[in-house]
């Protein structure tokens, strides 16, 4: 029953968007799922929908173990300030062990949901092709092209951009919630303008959200939680080639939770990659260090007698990424300090696995662990009970850590071809 459901879904074929190639699958009542490309479908965004893609590309069978597969498609994506840039890497595995292919697929932040996932399926398509040409598929394939309209055409002859790459996102929201006892309000907002060229990339935008809270306890008395925080930024950073790169921060803030009235920093920063910029998608190792000048005004006196103060400081970090066939690893390191006094200063470790083991044994990671000593902000008068019980002050620690771990072990059946939505 399974098989001849395969073989009904490779009759109905493979079509494609308006301005591209579409391929289609001829009916063969001789088929045999058997016959298909084995791939693997490796996708680390949150627009890999693959039940959608099992849909929409079938004339291929999917397996749940790569080492089952006969192509290793590997999808990872970065942030181009107008959308996202996702590569799209064919691996050859088995007798196409020699194959391979790298193919860019490009959406805006007003693309919709199905729209990013519908460009992704038809790149995945297309850098299929050259492979199911080699395998007994292939007679059932056909390639089709549909001719763009005047329209289509003509507007994509013009790169003029109004925006001048600038993209901007407004959010607003709340959520108020009650009953005979208690009773909160919260309410966020935020606004960014970014842009990106190969030259220049600018981040700007403002912050903030507020929370009010009533209790009422069991002989009758009452209290009242308040916590806020603002805050507006501006980051700037200048392209100097395949492994450098400057730029400039600044930053601005208000904070009950850090016993900030107001607070300022700006400075310049430098980073270099080992690595060339374009290979980004598949690995890093990068040194950044910036310098910068601190201004506090505090909303109580702090633990260092001070109500207000500024400060110069700096930091360095180095981090690592690499994503690979065989898994994901990122580490990184900072330190930081304020050069006036170097004893109060921080250090911060964290990282992230996710490594294939064998096959179908699956490890995660995730952890940190970091060295406080520069918490120059805490309030001499401490800490409320009822501030600590609700997280909405800082608590004095030298140090912090989180640690998350998980094994995965999965085997049966090697095929990941069939869709049932049902009590999703």
């Amino acid at each position: 029953m399974k098989l001849g459901l395969r073989v009904l879904m490779a009759f109905v074929g493979l079509t494609a968007p308006a301005t591209g190639v579409a391929v289609a699958q001829e009916a063969d009542s001789g088929s045999s799922a058997q016959e298909a490309l084995r791939v693997y479908l490796d996708c680390r965004s949150h627009y890999c929908d693959f039940d959608f893609f099992r849909r929409e590309i079938t004339f291929v069978n999917y397996v749940r173990d790569r080492q089952d597969a006969q192509v290793h498609i590997l999808v990872t994506t970065r942030d181009t300030g107008g959308g996202d840039e996702f590569t799209v890497e064919f691996i050859g595995l088995e007798e196409f062990e020699t194959m391979g292919d790298t193919l860019l697929f490009f959406s805006s932040n007003t693309d919709t949901e199905d729209e990013v996932r519908t460009g992704l399926a038809q790149t995945m398509r297309l850098g299929l092709i050259r492979y199911v040409a080699r395998t007994g598929e292939a007679e059932r394939i056909q390639i089709s092209y549909e001719l763009p309209s005047a329209m289509e055409e003509a507007q994509s002859q013009v790169p003029d951009d109004p925006w001048n790459f600038w993209i901007f996102r407004v959010r607003f929201g709340g959520n108020i919630r009650g009953e005979e006892r208690q009773s909160s309000f919260s309410g966020n907002m935020s606004l960014s303008a970014n842009r990106t060229t190969e030259e220049w990339k600018i981040r700007t935008g403002v912050s903030g959200f507020y929370v009010n809270d009533k209790f009422e306890f069991s002989d009758g008395t009452r209290t009242e939680s308040i916590a806020r925080e603002y805050g507006a930024w501006y980051f700037m950073a200048k392209s100097l080639g395949e492994h450098w790169s400057a730029g400039a921060t600044t930053s601005a803030e208000v904070s009950t939770f850090r016993n900030m009235d107001f607070s300022f920093e700006v400075g310049p920063a430098i980073e270099y990659n080992y690595f060339p910029y374009s290979e980004s998608t598949r690995r890093e190792l990068t040194f950044t260090y910036a310098l910068l000048l601190d201004y506090f005004d505090y909303e109580e006196i702090t633990i260092f007698d001070e109500t207000q103060e500024t400060r110069p400081s700096q930091s360095l970090e180095i981090s690592y990424t690499v994503m690979q066939p065989f898994g994901t690893i990122n580490v990184s390191l900072e330190g930081s300090n304020f050069l006036d006094d170097w004893t109060q200063h921080r250090i911060d470790l964290r990282g992230w696995l996710n490594i294939r083991l064998v096959r179908g044994l699956q490890l995660n990671l995730n952890g940190s662990f970091s060295r406080i000593k520069d918490q120059i902000f805490l309030s001499r008068e401490g800490a409320t009970d009822e501030e600590v019980l609700l997280r909405r002050r800082a608590l004095g620690t030298e140090w912090r850590y989180r640690l998350g771990v998980s094994l995965s072990y999965t085997f049966g059946s090697i095929f990941n071809n069939v869709v049932n939505p049902r009590f999703d």
